[in-house]
């Protein structure tokens, strides 16, 4: 029972940030829906550059559609290595860089922004602001099962067991 009330604070209902004037905004793998969203933000002017985390197809380009577009704001895509959150961490600390980023609002789903907020959080050292995407998943899906809250809370827990492990950036 405790785990379940437990997860509730760090999935369903997570800590999140609401979104600020940042150098940038990540959207962490994969470009799913969070897209659309993500597109709103730049919109209302929360970011000069989008970033984008995206898989490489057979054909060497990114899956992500939007990493083809042309829009007012800039659009970085690229594929981390390892393609986790752990190498998005790294991306972002290595594109700040490059490109004088101080800050970021980082989008991603709901029930892993606690995650990803502490696997950032050791590598990127800039003023961080986690968005979260909120989803309205079932408690269990037999179609989808990885779009399931059931899912993501023993997904999510794992994870955190891995994050304890490996606390490195």
């Amino acid at each position: 029972m405790a785990w379940v009330i437990a997860g509730i604070f760090l999935y369903v209902v997570p800590p999140a940030d609401d979104p600020a004037h940042a150098d940038v905004l990540l959207v962490l793998g994969p470009p799913d829906r969070r897209i659309g969203y993500a597109e709103e933000l730049m919109q209302q002017g929360y970011a000069p550059t989008l970033a984008v985390s995206s898989p490489v197809g057979a054909d060497g380009k990114f899956t992500a559609e939007i990493c083809g577009a042309q829009r007012t704001f800039r659009i970085i895509c690229f594929h981390p290595d390892p393609f986790t959150t752990q190498g998005e961490a790294r991306a972002l600390t290595d594109l700040s860089q490059r490109y004088g980023w101080k800050s970021a609002n980082v989008l991603t789903a709901q029930f892993h922004v606690t995650r990803s907020r502490v696997i950032i959080g050791r590598c990127y050292t800039g003023d961080l602001h986690m968005i979260a995407d909120r989803r309205g998943l079932p408690l269990v899906s037999m179609s989808n099962p990885t779009y399931s809250w059931a899912y993501q809370y023993v997904y999510q827990t794992a994870a955190f067991v891995k994050v304890a492990i490996h606390p490195e950036c």
